[in-house]
């Protein structure tokens, strides 16, 4: 419990570091925000263009798939800014850096988790505010109770914990490719733009694999459904979207479990 507590220290003190040094730059860290927000409002603009022809997918109005999109950007926001140091770790063991990392008597991934943090990606969270705050004038029927509130919370934090897992997914393979594979990109990246559309427009091996595999579907759609009162794929019960922070937890297990198997077994690139 100390050790957690000390990492959690060090963690907070690297990321106030970070955040202090991009402050001094206070036009340049404007026009980050401003132009990240701009770029992930285009997809935004995406799902709002797909209605104009179609009143409804699958059952979806564009209300509920704004909001389910609002929350897809929420919890892969707050994955993309407390997650960047993961997204560099190809670079760092190309360059041998992550040797030095093991040589210091602090713990590899809480160095590698607080190595970078980008206050740009405030640009998707304001999106992902912005789609919730459209969706819901959308969504007259929707009402509102402590618990729909508290299960689409904890599905924004889930979501970020089970992003933030695939993303040290990705950087425990660089221990054996080096370079982060194009198949993780696909499943960071990639399941976020699916996540932002129902999950039964696609095909149930897709569901299958999101729900149960890789379970993003856990920290929106599941949630979103929840809240929405729409039927889960394969008969699960609403109820599912409770268990969403124990999926999230089970999953980041099972990842921090196979990135220490990747500690033990690095060797050096000899750069």
């Amino acid at each position: 419990m100390n050790l957690l507590f000390e990492d959690m220290q060090l963690y907070l003190r690297l990321i106030l570091m970070q955040i202090r040094a991009q402050a001094q730059y206070k036009l340049n860290l404007v026009l980050d925000i401003s132009t990240y927000f701009l770029v992930t409002a285009c997809e935004l603009l995406a799902v709002i263009l797909y209605f104009v022809p179609f009143p409804t997918l699958l059952g979806w109005r564009v209300g509920e798939v704004m909001l389910l999109s609002g929350v897809v950007s929420l919890s892969f926001g707050l994955a993309e800014m407390v997650g960047s140091g993961i997204d560099d770790f190809s670079t760092m063991i190309r360059r041998g850096d992550f040797d030095r990392v093991l040589l210091r008597p602090l713990g590899a991934f809480i160095q590698i988790f607080g190595s970078d943090f980008r206050l740009r990606r405030l640009g998707r969270l304001t999106q992902g505010v912005l789609a919730i705050g459209l969706a819901l004038p959308l969504i007259p029927q929707l009402h509102w109770t402590v618990f729909r509130v508290l299960v689409l919370v904890l599905g924004v934090i889930s979501g970020m914990v089970i992003y933030v897992s695939v993303q040290l997914l990705g950087a425990t393979l660089c221990f054996w490719t080096v370079e982060t594979t194009e198949l993780i990109n696909l499943l960071t990246y990639g399941s976020r733009e699916m996540m932002s559309y129902p999950l039964a427009i696609y095909h149930q091996l897709m569901q299958r694999f999101f729900l149960f595999i890789i379970p993003v579907a856990f920290g929106a759609y599941v949630p979103v459904c929840f809240v929405l009162g729409k039927a889960l794929p394969f008969g699960l019960p609403l109820e599912c979207a409770y268990l969403a922070p124990v999926v999230a937890t089970l999953f980041a297990l099972v990842v921090g479990c196979i990135w220490r198997y990747g500690v033990h077994r690095y060797q050096s690139t000899g750069s």
